[in-house]
């Protein structure tokens, strides 16, 4: 039987992801990584895809798709999987999820199909900070994303930009930290279109290095706190409730639960002042640094509160 676990891909996949640019911040969220190639036949389940690079580590997978958007790349609709022929040329982004089998099984992210002759594939990118307007008065707003590699990606307040299946309006303004993406350039680089995918995070946080926290672009009123580690490491700690009603969490103290964090009246978590367990409807998450309870606040490790909060973070000095 194949034993399925989380590992990461290959070798190279790994030192891609430690090649990023070095101004670059460090997320929540793992870095997707491109895969391609014609669809070939086989006896699974997923599609298993073989490109023609024999130097590519991943040249032959297959890419088990569940719910990944699956993108028409000629139109941004959606392509409907059982119309895909043997043959046909597919791209797929995908998780750090693999199985240790030959070919290896990956779980895609978004899928892109149809691609026509004359046209550059689309990219995939999580977006990592809300834009500035071009200092020079111009009209683009330049990003931070990252697929296998980080970029700021200059995109002209004239792309056409639509979200995935809704009729919603968006704006370039409006894209949010933790947004995934997926970008069409034309042949000089210029972005034309830009699909953007439901958000998958309550909001996003960072911190400064003295452990202020900022939800969704405003900092909270209590301040956090840095705790020494060995050489230079330390640990910041972010006050729970003021970060969880800040992304619009209630917040409660229970004297046999501890600090008990709801969304519209369902439990999300509790932790007890002491305790490197969240107890959560699923069971228990463990955290990297224990619960503290001091001056009446409770406070947790800063990565540690934004995966529970579900917050995509967009710094981390710790």
């Amino acid at each position: 039987m194949k034993r399925l676990f989380i590992a990461l891909l290959t070798l190279a996949v790994l030192s891609a992801a430690l090649c990023l640019n070095a101004s670059a911040v460090q997320t929540n969220q793992p870095a997707p990584t491109r895969v391609w190639g014609k669809v070939t036949p086989w006896d699974g389940e997923g599609l298993f895809l073989k490109n023609s690079n024999p130097d590519d580590p991943m040249n032959e997978v297959v890419v088990h798709v569940g719910d990944a958007p699956v993108v028409d790349a000629a139109t941004g609709l959606p392509l409907d999987l059982a119309k895909v022929k043997e043959g046909d040329t597919l791209y797929a982004w995908i998780g750090p999820a693999a199985t240790m089998s030959l070919p290896p099984h990956v779980f895609a992210e978004v899928v892109v199909g149809n691609l026509p002759a004359d046209m550059a594939a689309p990219e995939y990118y999580v977006l990592h900070s809300a834009g500035w307007t071009d200092p020079a008065g111009g009209d683009e707003i330049v990003f931070s994303v990252q697929n296998e590699t980080a970029l700021d990606l200059a995109i002209s307040l004239d792309a056409e930009v639509t979200p995935w299946l809704t009729r919603q309006i968006i704006r370039l303004q409006d894209i949010q930290p933790g947004s995934q993406i997926l970008v069409w350039q034309n042949g000089e680089g210029v972005v034309t279109k830009v699909l953007v995918f439901p958000y998958a995070y309550q909001g996003f946080a960072s911190w400064s290095t003295t452990a202020m926290g900022v939800v969704n672009g405003e900092t909270v009123q209590t301040p956090g706190k840095v705790l020494p580690g060995e050489g230079d490491e330390k640990t910041n700690l972010l006050p729970l409730r003021a970060m969880a009603e800040a992304a619009g969490y209630d917040v409660r103290w229970d004297k046999d639960l501890g600090a008990v964090v709801s969304l519209s009246g369902q439990t999300v978590f509790s932790v007890k002042p002491g305790s490197e367990i969240l107890q959560t409807p699923e069971g228990e998450m463990s955290i990297a640094a224990p619960c503290l309870l001091e001056g009446g606040v409770t406070y947790l490790r800063a990565q540690d509160l934004c995966r529970a909060l579900n917050l995509f973070f967009v710094s981390d000095f710790a």
